[in-house]
């Protein structure tokens, strides 16, 4: 829980200093931006819920979504990106999972979260 505070900005003793060096650095906000922007999206969202379970190929998704392999590949790669998913390839098939138990233990707090546990 963050302190709170009650001096204006005019004051002595301000906190600015202590602020800005306990934020991120740069990389790691836009890092943590391209993560939030990935899951922003409903589709991405739903892929990454199934894939908290299961490890799934393209044209399973694909179908979950009803959409085609295509756009869901395009998905994919958002997620890739991101480093919220990652793939192997068996023959000519790519199948998905969760790029890491952070990941999953992310998306197990969201869940939590929105059902207010």
């Amino acid at each position: 829980m963050s302190e709170k505070l009650i001096r204006s900005c005019c004051e002595k003793g301000s906190v600015l200093d202590e602020v800005l060096a306990s934020l991120p650095s740069y990389e790691q906000v836009n890092e943590l931006a391209m993560i939030l922007q990935a899951l922003s999206d409903p589709t991405r969202l739903k892929i990454v819920l199934a894939l908290q379970r299961y490890e799934m190929c393209v044209g399973e998704i694909a179908n979950m979504l009803k959409a085609s392999p295509s756009n869901t590949s395009h998905q994919l790669k958002i997620l890739r990106m991101a480093k919220i998913v990652t793939y192997k390839k068996e023959a000519q098939m790519y199948f998905y999972r969760l790029a890491s138990q952070k990941v999953k233990t992310l998306i197990s707090d969201l869940i939590r979260m929105n059902n207010g546990k």
